[in-house]
């Protein structure tokens, strides 16, 4: 069969950037699979990964589903979904139901619908455990990020990056706390703050705020390292 090669690509809030997982996909697939340009389309989405209610992954499981789509291509298990049980679904709706290829690069995995490989199937869903499990864990410090705030007592002024300032005028975390995560990540990592305000937008006032005042995003912070990939650096 041939047909189109799909791209998925995620992260997690609009700040980031999906420049890397695309060009990771885009070179494998042209570079070791000698897939023509004019054959791939990307799909992408810029939200959690907690759930499949997400644009992106609705149109290539319907691009899936129509008989146009050879393989799929995803940078990381991650990517896909942090549910084992959506992850699960996923490969089985992809591979299994729809005789479709599914191509995870940071584990090398190839799998083939023509081929029984259950070790490979047990190894994914390790890493999709390991996925659903940072998940929780950035659940878990958000919650104790409020409490945190709570404890401090109600803001006056203008809320920092990060937060809004709810209905009893305790700081909570807004869309932007994520953002403020990864900056202070890549700061501990050796970016530099100019670097950073080019790549993410938040400038460099605002990044020297934010590192100065880390204590506020204690609640929030996790050793991602561990989990960390050199596919999704950045994303």
């Amino acid at each position: 069969m041939t047909g189109t090669t799909a791209l998925y690509c995620r992260v997690s809030t609009t700040d980031q950037s999906l420049t890397r997982q695309r060009q990771l996909t885009g070179e494998y697939a042209t570079d070791r699979l000698g897939v023509e340009p004019a054959d791939i389309e990307v799909f992408v989405d810029k939200q959690s990964g907690t759930s499949t209610d997400r644009d992106g992954y609705r149109k290539l499981m319907k691009a899936v589903e129509s008989d146009n789509v050879e393989r799929v291509i995803a940078s990381e298990v991650s990517r896909i979904s942090r549910s084992v049980r959506d992850f699960s679904a996923t490969v089985e709706r992809i591979v299994d139901e729809c005789g479709v290829g599914l191509h995870v690069l940071d584990m090398g995995i190839d799998l083939d619908p023509e081929k029984s490989d259950p070790y490979t199937r047990a190894f994914l869903t390790v890493a999709a455990t390991f996925a659903e499990l940072e998940a929780e864990i950035k659940r878990q410090n958000t919650r104790e990020g409020i409490a945190a705030q709570r404890s401090m007592g109600k803001w006056h002024g203008r809320p920092p990056f990060g937060f809004d300032i709810g209905s009893e005028g305790y700081l909570s975390p807004n869309d932007d706390f994520e953002t403020a995560i990864i900056l202070l990540d890549e700061l501990d990592k050796g970016a530099s703050q100019r670097a950073l305000a080019r790549s993410t937008g938040v400038s460099r006032s605002t990044i020297q705020e934010i590192a100065a005042n880390r204590e506020r995003y204690a609640g929030e912070r996790t050793d991602e390292s561990y989990f960390d990939s050199e596919f999704n650096h950045g994303d």
